[in-house]
């Protein structure tokens, strides 16, 4: 299937990109919780890889929420919202990494928010004890199209462009999800496969960085609830991507840790099931069956056993070995202060390992494709 471009898909990208500067506060409840995220993949010798970024501006409801064990006010539901501002709490979380060490929480900074409709843009800043600026901003960029992100912590500063393409869903804003029910929604803007530059002030040093770029700008309006998601991309652009909400004793889960049995570990029930295999050149092949399973005792963090298949014998399967662990974590008082709430949001990097499969009859492996990088989320508990 080619993802062809019309001028009815270009002016739907360019509706979904204005979007982004608005998080549909008509739809938000006591559960809600916005983010908007990037992940960056610079370009290496082997690839996009192995070296990877993350970035955040994330909120959530609740009168009082930890995120990262840092106290922070939750966002309003009822606060006054116009068009053209909307002011709400946030909290700027990254990581960076490769695989010889990953820096975690490099930026973990609450703040008041100011988002503009009009402006397009998020400005997200405040000042620490020493008077020094911390927090970040997010703005719309034209011609071509794309957005610039400055963020400063207490171990980064960093200032990047990434811009992308009207003419497909891999290269331009697009629904990736759009659910609304009566009991609440989840709506995804994903910009799946952008253009970066930057200059970045990390713990290793100070370094000018370019490469792909992965963006979502997520509502979800009811509890989170567990996923595994992979992104990964391949040297010419080829990209792969799954996606498995579900339901298991993992629902009960705090802190990072895995159950002893692989058994019970891998005891989950699956809510909706998606892959897609998205070529360089933008031919796409779908599929509705999927299976990410951890591989427990390979190490200071599992490796996940992947694969993918549809109804025309098309299948993608590999081990997503794992080099980097990151983590954020959002606790939340619950039932009066009787109880507590805990989700926890792992992100693991990881090499394509063992690559076999058939698209369109054609077989892939590794050694055509060469080496890929990617990002596996493994989240766990429940957002209350």
């Amino acid at each position: 299937m080619t993802d062809g471009s019309t001028d009815e898909s270009i002016r739907e990208h360019r509706r979904n990109f204005e979007k982004i500067w608005w998080q549909n506060p008509e739809r938000q409840n006591w559960a809600s919780s916005s983010w908007w995220f990037f992940i960056l993949f610079p370009e290496g010798e082997e690839g996009y890889g192995p070296k990877q970024l993350m970035f955040s501006i994330a909120a959530r409801v609740g009168d009082h929420c930890l995120v990262n064990d840092r106290p922070t006010p939750g966002l309003d539901p009822n606060r006054p919202v116009s068009d053209d501002e909307d002011r709400f709490n946030v909290m700027t979380v990254g990581w960076a990494g490769d695989d010889e060490e990953v820096h975690d929480h490099v930026v973990n900074q609450p703040s008041e928010a100011v988002l503009s409709r009009n402006d397009q843009r998020i400005d997200a800043w405040t000042e620490n004890e020493a008077g020094e600026r911390r927090g970040s901003h997010l703005e719309a960029l034209s011609d071509p199209l794309g957005l610039k992100m400055e963020v400063v912590g207490d171990d980064v500063e960093a200032e990047f462009e990434a811009r992308g393409e009207l003419d497909s869903t891999l290269t331009a804003p697009h629904h990736g999800l759009d659910v609304e029910t009566p009991l609440g929604g989840v709506q995804v803007l994903a910009w799946r496969q952008m253009d970066f530059e930057g200059e970045f002030d990390l713990p290793g040093g100070t370094e000018t960085l370019s490469g792909s770029a992965y963006f979502q700008r997520v509502c979800f309006d009811m509890p989170l609830f567990p996923w595994k998601w992979i992104w990964a991309i391949f040297p010419d652009g080829t990209a792969f991507s799954a996606m498995v909400p579900f339901i298991g004793p993992q629902l009960f889960r705090k802190g990072y840790k895995f159950f002893s049995s692989t058994r019970l570990e891998r005891l989950t029930i699956p809510l909706r099931q998606t892959a897609f295999w998205q070529w360089g050149d933008g031919s796409r092949v779908d599929f509705d069956r999927v299976t990410i399973e951890p591989i427990l005792d390979t190490g200071e963090h599992p490796d996940f056993d992947v694969r993918v298949e549809n109804d025309n014998g098309d299948y993608v399967s590999f081990v997503a070995s794992t080099y980097g662990h990151a983590r954020n974590w959002l606790d939340r008082p619950i039932l009066g202060g009787l109880a507590e709430s805990h989700w926890s949001y792992n992100e693991f990097m990881f090499r394509m390992s063992g690559l076999a499969g058939r698209i369109d009859g054609e077989e892939i492996d590794s050694d055509s494709l060469g080496k890929c990088f990617g990002t596996l989320e493994y989240s766990t508990g429940i957002g209350l």
